[in-house]
């Protein structure tokens, strides 16, 4: 069965046969690392084009050699700066362990670290940055978690259960969904779709969805759409039809928390002379 090898990996191995002086073609390699002729010839390529590899082909020996000595080095792809970005990176990515996607991301990471002749260490940034490892608000079950993900790739309805947080009523509905959305404050997938039983796009917490199933039947998603104008009329993952203006009025001492963030996209703030200030923004629910 033939299987996925990174490219990483196949040049890797292209370099062993090639100073070994085994002189192998794009077959040979090909049929070892069980992939196709095209992508081995492409390797051969970036590693002659973008590495400067002095790969010629002896077509004596009917395969390709080295003409003078080289040594593929897997931190030519990359600079000091990125190869310590690389090792907090992988520190970073702790706080989302139990996410869908970290075990393979993870693995990806330590597949490319250990490939490095000197394994990245941050240059010293893991002694000076720390990170939380936040706890995720709830877990996700995977399976479900790929339905919606492959529903969305393919546009096809999903019929979910869900109990909604606000009064806790169970309802049946059918969505489109549209996208799936990390929320990195709370720790929360959310599912951004047209919901049939509400006419409108809304956004589901993955965690509150108690059965979901594919029901396939397409959905196509409105040219008007836009993901950002969405979230710019939400509020903690929260949005609705139409519009309303907040206004929010701080004491003094209130004031110097609220000026250190930014809560909102449409936000504006309004100094008063007692030191105390107004913030305004522009939502789309106010549940």
């Amino acid at each position: 069965m033939r299987r996925s090898r990174p490219p990483l990996v196949r040049m890797q191995h292209i370099d062993r046969e090639l100073r070994n002086k085994r002189y192998p073609n794009c077959s040979s390699i090909a049929r070892h690392l069980e992939v196709s002729s095209k992508s081995i010839q492409r390797d051969i390529e970036f590693m002659r084009d973008m590495l400067n590899a002095p790969i010629e082909y002896d077509p004596r020996r009917k395969g390709y050699c080295y003409r003078e000595p080289w040594h593929f080095n897997p931190a030519d792809f990359l600079d000091r700066r990125e190869l310590d970005a690389l090792a907090v990176t992988s520190r970073v990515l702790a706080q989302y362990q139990g996410t869908p996607y970290y075990d393979e991301i993870s693995r990806a990471i330590d597949k490319l670290m250990h490939a490095l002749p000197v394994p990245g260490d941050g240059g010293g940034l893991l002694d000076i940055y720390s990170f939380d490892n936040p706890v995720p608000a709830c877990r996700i079950n995977e399976d479900d978690f790929a339905v919606l993900e492959q529903a969305a790739r393919d546009r096809k309805k999903v019929e979910i259960t869900y109990s909604s947080s606000s009064n806790q009523e169970v309802t049946e509905r059918t969505v489109h969904p549209y996208r799936l959305h990390y929320d990195q404050s709370g720790g929360t997938w959310y599912l951004i779709a047209n919901c049939e039983l509400r006419q409108a796009v809304r956004t589901f917490a993955l965690c509150r969805i108690q059965q979901l199933a594919l029901t396939g039947e397409a959905f196509v998603i409105p040219a008007s759409f836009s993901i950002e104008r969405y979230f710019e009329k939400a509020f903690n993952q929260t949005a609705g039809v139409g519009s309303s203006d907040i206004v929010i009025r701080f004491t003094p001492y209130q004031a110097q928390w609220i000026r250190e963030h930014r809560w909102h996209p449409s936000q504006s703030i309004e100094e008063h002379g007692d030191g105390s200030l107004t913030l305004t923004f522009r939502v789309g629910a106010l549940d």
